[in-house]
């Protein structure tokens, strides 16, 4: 005897799979090959073989290489170009950047004629991640920065415009130098790096490279990766004024339909001391888009025309008056047709 699931239930499993285990299978444009997640050898093409599932009138795809939490907005789309397709069935061989290691994101966006809709711009795309391998062995670490590392008026004359702070969230640059003649940032804990510091009373760092600003001193981070290591003296003389970090709340997931205002709402976020704060929104997934307002505690765009659901993934930073950041946080806003 068959038994049969309520339909309450039913729709309860629909909402929480991710929309790629709800669509019959080919039925999205997808990269079908590479895998999502696989390695790949900075010095070799990737051949790249898409599918087409229910888009219609494609003319070309472009391809493009970004790193896994670049700021689209930001990034010059031309230089990120990898190479577009224009004859079917749009596969394509690319080569990684040469500068490239650990997680990045290929991005492919087609583009169509003869939209029955009009004018409106239509996102037909899909994107994996791909964990690049260096080609050649690690030589040398670097750090592009001054030696040793100077905050406040431990780092000039004028001590009254200082925009240093305790709190103050600082992307540590962290290079490699390889012995196939690249140099390659390597902060993020996806190229292999590790840190270590000596006194954290003074500064911490993330295992992305991410080193914030915590007390008056001297300190030493230790950077590691693939048996090669580097010291960097960090010296802090900041305002020693006691503040409370912020903290970021971008809202919470979404799921909009084509043609809507999207409005990401920071409005949560907030200073444990009650004061205001700056807002930073950065889109780090999907295909790019025109971001409203992304310095206010409320951005929006359109949500694109799509074919099928598509993600589009956006991070938050706060920073309060006293010049100490959050930690970067992400929403996911998924498109649906």
């Amino acid at each position: 005897m068959k038994s049969f699931l309520p339909v309450a239930l039913i729709l309860s499993f629909s909402i929480i799979l991710p929309y790629s285990a709800i669509l019959p299978e080919a039925a999205a444009f997808s990269i079908a090959q590479p895998e999502n997640g696989s390695p790949h050898p900075s010095n070799k093409p990737v051949s790249v073989v898409l599918d087409m599932g229910l888009a219609t009138g494609i003319t070309k795809v472009r391809f493009y290489w970004y790193e896994e939490q670049e700021d689209m907005l930001k990034a010059f789309v031309e230089e990120k170009l990898a190479g577009i397709a224009t004859a079917p069935p749009f596969g394509a061989k690319l080569r990684p950047p040469q500068a490239a290691t650990g997680l990045y994101r290929l991005l492919a966006v087609a583009e169509q004629e003869n939209r029955e809709s009009g004018d409106e711009e239509w996102a037909v795309f899909d994107e994996v991640l791909l964990n690049i391998q260096p080609h050649g062995s690690l030589e040398e670490i670097d750090f592009q920065t001054d030696k040793p590392l100077k905050f406040g008026r431990a780092g000039a004359v004028r001590v009254y415009d200082q925009l240093d702070f305790l709190g103050k969230i600082i992307d540590l640059p962290v290079v490699g130098r390889y012995s196939d003649g690249a140099t390659r940032s390597i902060r993020t804990a996806a190229t292999g790096t590790t840190y270590h510091v000596n006194d954290e009373s003074v500064i911490t760092i993330n295992e992305n490279g991410q080193l914030r600003l915590v007390g008056n001193g001297a300190a030493t981070v230790t950077v590691k990766n693939s048996g090669v290591e580097r010291a960097l003296d960090v010296l802090v003389e900041v305002n020693s004024e006691p503040n409370q970090l912020p903290v970021g709340d971008p809202g919470p997931t979404q799921t909009v339909y084509s043609g809507e205002t999207v409005v990401l709402n920071g409005l949560k976020s907030y200073d444990p001391e009650g004061g205001s704060l700056q807002y930073s929104w950065e889109q780090i997934r999907g295909s790019k888009i025109a971001l409203l307002d992304p310095d206010s505690a409320k951005a929006r765009f359109f949500a694109p025309f799509v074919v099928e659901p598509r993600l589009f993934r956006f991070s938050l930073r706060v920073t309060d008056v006293q010049g100490a950041d959050s930690v970067p946080v992400v929403v996911d806003i998924m498109v649906e047709p």
